[in-house]
């Protein structure tokens, strides 16, 4: 994963001579999977015992909660990464752009995980509810039941919240922009008509959403995402589908270069043979090529 998230960008850094932070979701994605695997390792022995799991997720809120809800402690923990994190951008602060961006999303990353954890739960739940039973009126009841309250909570989630005033917006959005997702995520998986049935499209769009991001800022945007990528002047609709189809088309093929990279440098069967080859093949390669250059040079 860790993989994954940052060897296209490491490249793309150095291509485009632009700073890390610049491709911020990598820098975010990066922090919150560390911190999901420090939360996971201390104390794993507790990860099997329910309530003792519960302290540590409350352990993991009130961290998560000093450093992105007291103002000025974020900037302060992560300005030894500023070298990593820290973006210019005008006359802000070279952390601004973390901060922000970090602080947008602090809560969704912890009731992701209260949600991973409780999978089982909800799956057994499910199952009863697709059970042939006698209590069907009852079973019913609950789908209704829970159908209604994901509709009032994603109505006032958007009548209260999202059509606020921009600034207004971002000061809740780190609050109640899990509610549209679990809405979502429950009546999608309590009516079975709905669970058993997607769009292939957004599918195969979800396994490319990593290059997606990356590809827009230089396919779809250019100037560092100030100006937009035009093609056919004058026709603007045009001009979007020849993009589209150029910028799908790259994405795909970063996406599957990852891949090829991931399998050659990280092999799945961790055969130590298999390793010790890449790592000896990669010394020779590497001695190869200064020696050519070294020859290059002489003459």
């Amino acid at each position: 994963m860790l993989f994954r998230l940052n060897f296209l960008v490491i490249f793309v850094v150095i291509v485009t001579n632009n700073e890390y932070m610049f491709y911020y979701i990598c820098a975010m994605h990066t922090y919150w999977f560390l911190s999901v695997y420090v939360f996971m390792r201390v104390l794993n022995s507790w990860n099997r015992v329910s309530h003792l799991m519960a302290a540590k997720f409350v352990a993991y809120a009130v961290f998560n909660a000093i450093i992105f809800d007291i103002p000025g402690v974020c900037q302060a923990v992560f300005r030894p990464l500023q070298f990593i994190l820290g973006l210019h951008n005008g006359l802000l602060d070279l952390m601004h752009q973390w901060t922000f961006r970090a602080g947008l999303d602090h809560w969704a990353c912890f009731v992701g995980m209260v949600c991973a954890y409780n999978y089982p739960h909800f799956e057994g739940f499910m199952v009863y509810l697709d059970s042939k039973s006698s209590d069907m009126l009852r079973k019913s009841l609950i789908r209704f039941g829970l159908t209604a309250a994901c509709l009032c909570a994603g109505f006032v989630w958007f009548f209260v919240f999202l059509r606020l005033e921009k600034h207004a917006y971002l000061a809740f959005h780190p609050y109640t922009s899990p509610i549209p997702v679990l809405c979502f995520l429950i009546l999608r998986n309590i009516h079975p008509v709905l669970r058993t049935h997607h769009i292939a499209l957004f599918s195969w769009l979800g396994k490319i959403t990593l290059e997606t991001y990356l590809s827009q800022f230089h396919i779809y945007l250019l100037n560092k995402g100030k100006t937009i990528l035009t093609l056919m002047p004058g026709y603007p609709m045009l001009n979007f589908f020849l993009t589209t189809i150029l910028y799908l088309a790259i994405s795909h093929r970063l996406f599957l270069i990852t891949n090829h990279c991931s399998s050659f440098l990280l092999p799945s069967d961790r055969d130590m043979r298999c390793t010790l080859r890449i790592f000896i093949g990669t010394l020779v390669l590497l001695a190869l090529s200064l020696s050519i250059s070294y020859v290059l040079r002489v003459v």
